[in-house]
């Protein structure tokens, strides 16, 4: 199976944040990304999260995401979008998706025998779920423990995971989950998985755990032709 995956478009109407972050470009990098995962006939796209940045006003990020939307919807290759940090910034679960559209939720799911397991970390430390101008990107946990362990054990095939935070140590304490050290050991327990993919720490880095790739893409907003394809 082949996988077009990007993440940390961060798309908004600014040319530029935080000195690297060239956010207005990545609508264009969206639609060359698509472009690419058609030619190479992906069966399916994953963004990773951080699709939209914030805004002045909540109208002009509805206006973001629908322009989004478009390109996504536009392309024969399916997408699914994780939800990153900036994104639970500016909308809940169901308005994010009510624009996106359903087909993007983050189901776990069996594609060609392959396990796909999506995570989601936009909570606190403390157990609270991310709210609209309420987020901290160096306080991130998942609560879904148990049912991470349920899925492994009835997993079909090789298993894939799938996260907008941080498991991967290297990328460092800021960046990474609260709970990843026992997220991983759960992770090491099944020897069905192979690979755990992260955005959100921009320059990227890979490692391996326990004889798990864990890769982490570099940002779309900060870097030209970022987006990747994985055979699985």
């Amino acid at each position: 199976m082949r996988l077009g995956i990007y993440t940390d478009p961060h798309y908004s109407s600014q040319t530029v944040t935080c000195g690297v972050r060239f956010n207005s470009r990545s609508l264009g990098k969206l639609r060359e990304a698509y472009r690419f995962f058609e030619r190479a006939g992906c069966d399916l796209a994953v963004c990773l999260g951080d699709l939209i940045d914030k805004e002045p006003d909540h109208e002009t990020e509805i206006a973001d995401l629908r322009q989004a939307a478009g390109v996504i919807a536009a392309s024969s290759v399916p997408t699914v979008c994780l939800m990153g940090n900036h994104d639970a910034f500016s909308f809940t679960q169901e308005e994010f998706y009510a624009v996106l559209g359903e087909d993007c939720r983050p189901y776990d799911r069996v594609l060609h025998g392959k396990s796909l397991i999506f995570l989601d970390a936009c909570y606190f430390g403390d157990g609270r779920r991310y709210m609209p101008g309420d987020t901290d990107w160096t306080d991130t946990y998942c609560p879904h423990v148990e049912e991470l362990r349920k899925a492994l054990a009835s997993a079909r095939g090789d298993v894939y995971v799938f996260v907008h935070q941080n498991l991967d140590p290297a990328a460092g304490e800021r960046h990474l989950i609260s709970n990843a050290a026992s997220i991983n050991d759960i992770l090491s327990g099944c020897p069905k998985v192979r690979a755990v993919y992260q955005g959100h720490y921009h320059p990227g880095c890979r490692n391996v755990i326990n004889g798990i790739r864990y890769i982490t893409f570099p940002a779309m907003c900060e870097s030209d032709g970022a987006f990747f394809i994985e055979d699985i």
